[in-house]
């Protein structure tokens, strides 16, 4: 028939050479889904989810490659590993009186293979090709798969010269320093020639560029000391009309309440910590550290480094409601130029009642006390309407983003793109 493609032919969709999981959704009419990995298959039936789920087991860590801390509480110990993924716990935390026997699976590797019991037969799987009986999964793997990195060495660098280079034995001139506030590096050597500091050897203890970067942590860590503080009544005000519009009857006043963490001085922060880590963990799957497969969201909760992956710098912010944690958010003062908010989330019983408006309104209003000008986050390319139509966040170009940064390094995960907006004026 004319006009008509014939029977087999091979169909290619491009932008620009390329198109995402979520374009080729919203073309399809399903955008208001938000699941593009699990309602996208290929010719032999295997949903993108389930291929990526795959390729996940197919790297199961060995020893040395575990964590050595706990996924839970972040301490160390004798711990019981996954077998399915790099994660490791105190039996204590996950409840279990003796260690199990064979094989044994997290709660995340769990609830994982529940979900691909469901995706690898339904009807859609089934019309995309699937045939009963056939190893899909196998058929791939016999083929030849190339993976792609994006480039690096666009951030970072001498926050003065620009340039990478590093003195790598004794002190000099090229040796750098990290500022203990803002992360930006600078050369020694170019600390002197800009009168910033003469030095003649390695400081001891922290060290920062400025004076505003001092200020700046003296006034985190007067927030972290003061624990948990009462919300504003405008934001309190929002969550209980939301509250009601979903029948939810509130005895007496709501008690919300936002807290700002670092690390795990204490037993009660401790535990707080370990429930953003759990919410974060209920949200996302594992945030993996490319080459070792090890889940990062422990190590940036904790604000520990891991091997390449700095996140010394990061703070927790959470919301509380009554003693219960129902939002979370991890963000970084890169000194009064930028901060940013790389990772967030609501627990999955508590959304939808403005708790997240109200964390991010009192994390803007401490940046804005801090005087930082600019506000960046990573958004995958479901989520950017919510930052742009939310909350006031814009596209930015790259070499805008570098501009505003001045030498900073922002966190930057795969197949997301970096929001922008100023942050309001105190």
């Amino acid at each position: 028939m004319s006009g008509v493609l014939a029977e087999g032919t091979d169909v290619g969709y491009y932008v620009q050479g390329k198109v995402s999981p979520s374009q080729f959704e919203g073309h399809a009419g399903r955008a208001a889904r938000r699941k593009p990995y699990h309602n996208i298959y290929i010719s032999n039936g295997v949903s993108l989810h389930e291929l990526s789920v795959s390729l996940s087991k197919g790297r199961k860590p060995s020893e040395k490659q575990n964590d050595d801390l706990c996924s839970i509480c972040s301490d160390g110990g004798e711990l019981l590993l996954c077998d399915s993924c790099p994660r490791a716990f105190h039996r204590e935390c996950v409840g279990l009186s003796c260690v199990p026997k064979g094989a044994w699976c997290c709660r995340y590797c769990e609830n994982r293979q529940q979900r691909e019991s469901y995706l690898a037969y339904n009807n859609n799987a089934i019309a995309a090709g699937r045939v009963d009986g056939v190893d899909s999964i196998g058929q791939i793997f016999t083929r030849s798969i190339r993976i792609a990195t994006a480039p690096q060495g666009a951030f970072g660098g001498c926050a003065l010269c620009k340039q990478h280079d590093f003195g790598k034995k004794k002190f000099s001139e090229r040796t750098v320093l990290l500022c203990d506030q803002c992360g930006r590096e600078y050369h020694v050597g170019c600390l002197k020639e800009h009168n910033m500091a003469d030095l003649t050897a390695l400081p001891e203890g922290a060290w920062f560029c400025s004076t505003v970067c001092v200020e700046i942590c003296e006034a985190l860590k007067d927030l972290v000391s003061r624990g948990a503080e009462p919300v504003p009544a405008v934001d309190v005000d929002l969550i209980k009309k939301k509250r009601a519009e979903k029948g939810l009857d509130d005895d007496g006043d709501l008690d919300v309440r936002w807290r700002v963490l670092r690390d795990k001085s204490s037993e009660d922060s401790k535990v707080v910590l370990s429930k953003a880590v759990g919410i974060f963990h209920e949200s996302f799957d594992p945030i993996i550290q490319a080459g070792t497969g090890r889940d990062l969201i422990p190590a940036m909760v904790y604000g520990r480094s891991v091997r390449d992956q700095d996140y010394t710098g990061m703070y927790c912010a959470v919301l509380t409601v009554g003693k219960t944690v129902v939002s979370a958010g991890l963000f970084r003062v890169m000194g009064n130029v930028a901060a940013e908010l790389p990772l967030v989330a609501t627990s999955r019983d508590n959304q939808g009642l403005g708790y997240f408006q109200a964390l991010f309104a009192c994390i803007e209003r401490l940046l804005s006390s801090l005087k930082v000008k600019h506000f960046v986050l990573p958004a995958a390319e479901e989520a950017v309407s919510i930052w742009t139509q939310r909350f006031g966040f814009g596209t930015i170009t790259q070499d805008k983003l570098l501009e505003h940064l001045k030498g900073g390094r922002p966190t930057v995960f795969h197949g997301t793109s970096t929001l922008h907006k100023p942050v309001p004026v105190a």
